[in-house]
C-alpha cells in the first residue's frame, strides 16, 4: 500500500523552509542525485517517490520529466535531518 504523499513544496511549508531550500538540503543528503532523480535507498525506504512521465511542451514538444515527492514517513526523516542541521 502507498503512503500519501506531498510535493515539495507543501513539505517545505509544512518543514517550515523555503522550497529551494528544502531541494538544496534533500542534493546535500544525497536523497536527490546529481542527475536530478531520488535516490534508489531513499525510495527504498519509503521517505520519497518518483514519477518519471512524458508530457507536451507547446513550443519543443513531446519531453520526460521526473516528479520527486516526499512521503509522510519521509516528512518526519527530514524534520530529523534538519533539526539536528540546525
Amino acid at each position: 500500500m502507498s503512503q500519501p504523499t506531498l510535493r515539495i513544496n507543501d513539505a517545505a511549508q509544512r518543514l517550515g523552509t523555503t522550497p529551494s531550500h528544502l531541494r538544496q538540503r534533500l542534493q546535500q543528503l544525497g536523497a536527490i542525485t546529481p542527475e536530478g532523480g531520488a535516490h534508489p535507498y531513499w525510495v527504498r525506504e519509503g521517505w520519497l517517490h518518483e514519477e518519471q512521465f512524458q508530457y507536451r511542451h507547446p513550443v519543443t514538444g513531446w519531453r520526460w520529466t521526473t516528479r520527486i515527492d516526499i512521503t509522510e514517513t519521509g516528512l518526519v526523516e527530514l524534520f530529523g535531518l534538519l533539526d539536528n542541521a540546525a
